[in-house]
């Protein structure tokens, strides 16, 4: 059955909007042409002008790659931070990052602190059913952590897979290649939060 072509959300267009500002930035601040980044990335060239030009919205995966090859975390590249006197961040639905598996049937939504971006990594993860999100590897040493509130996960890392269900939680190796799939018949919720290797070594 096809896809159905979504028309984006206003949300979706200001993620895109920082995306190609930001990657920009960073290209310029580089002294990177549109070349040299799709060569140490291995992002096409095509896509990256896209991205800068707001004309897409990359995926995770694509944004990880871009943001290794700039020297910075995804964390850093869809930060936005604004001060508040007493508040120390306040962050609306609308202004939390949305990021989409491959297969477009996951959610990610950043909502880990950028401050501790480089020790611990947080997220909200929703699942359509038979959802799946590939994860590149994390620093060596790095752990995942998948507390799940509803519907049923499988979590796949190496030769080694997991089923967890609501309620339940699973800590696994982050530092190598990892899939979390819905393999349930409805929807699925969990929270993920990685802490990375120095978090876990000091």
């Amino acid at each position: 059955m096809p896809r159905q072509k979504r028309e984006p959300c206003p949300e979706t267009n200001a993620l895109a909007e920082h995306l190609g500002k930001t990657i920009q930035r960073l290209r310029t601040a580089g002294n990177l042409s549109l070349g040299e980044l799709s060569e140490m990335s291995g992002v096409a060239k095509s896509m990256i002008s896209q991205i800068e030009k707001t004309e897409t919205n990359p995926t995770l995966a694509t944004l990880s790659r871009l943001s290794q090859a700039l020297g910075t975390s995804v964390g850093a590249v869809l930060s936005d931070p604004k001060a508040d006197s007493n508040l120390v961040q306040s962050i609306k639905t609308k202004d939390t990052p949305l990021l989409k598996s491959e297969d477009g049937l996951c959610e990610l939504r950043i909502i880990g602190w950028i401050e501790t971006v480089q020790w611990v990594q947080w997220y909200d993860f929703r699942a359509q059913p038979g959802g799946k999100l590939e994860s590149s590897p994390h620093p060596a040493g790095s752990v995942e952590n998948l507390s799940v509130l509803s519907g049923t996960l499988r979590i796949d890392v190496g030769d080694d897979s997991w089923i967890a269900k609501a309620g339940e939680t699973l800590r696994y190796r982050g530092d190598q290649p990892h899939i979390i799939e819905n393999i349930g018949q409805e929807p699925a919720h969990a929270t993920m939060v990685n802490i990375l290797a120095h978090a876990v070594s000091g």
